[in-house]
């Protein structure tokens, strides 16, 4: 009578062929996952940048009334009644120049929980038209520029900027 079966040399190879051609599978997997966390991050990070110029370019152009002169460009930043740390106190675009939040916070100064390792920063400056290119001006215009960024120690920072007028 004859033994039909798979001796163990036969077994122990054909688990190592297994495990040699699961490897570089699994490795794809990995990548796949990592992938997909970063594109989450980044869409987060521009979630939470176009919230915050959302709500920047819903404030007025300038604490001065037009056709007055803006505030000099060494003033941009909070002024007199309002909180560096206190969002709901802006009452205009430049209020915004310099503020920075670690997590990020919704206006009321709540932190966003899931959030905590981003950072979102404001810069508002002057800009001045040269050309066919905006470039900063050391002087009040017209015209500021909006720069929001998002930080988070696994992804590129993301940056909106846009350009708004009191015309």
């Amino acid at each position: 009578m004859q033994n039909k079966g798979f001796t163990y040399l036969e077994v122990l190879l054909g688990v190592m062929l297994l495990g040699l051609i699961l490897i570089p599978l699994l490795s794809q997997f990995y990548i796949g996952f990592q992938g997909n966390k970063n594109a989450t991050l980044v869409t987060q990070s521009v979630d939470l940048a176009s919230d915050l110029m959302e709500e920047i370019k819903s404030r007025r152009f300038d604490e001065n009334e037009f056709p007055d002169d803006p505030v000099p460009a060494v003033s941009l930043g909070t002024d007199a009644g309002e909180n560096a740390t206190d969002r709901t106190t802006f009452d205009d675009i430049d209020d915004y120049n310099g503020w920075q939040s670690c997590p990020p916070k919704t206006i009321d100064g709540n932190a966003l929980t899931d959030f905590s390792d981003f950072t979102r920063k404001v810069t508002v400056t002057y800009v001045i038209l040269s050309g066919s290119n905006w470039v900063a001006s050391g002087t009040a215009t017209h015209y500021k520029e909006i720069n929001v960024t998002v930080t988070h120690p696994d992804v590129n920072d993301r940056v909106l900027e846009t350009i708004v007028s009191h015309y």
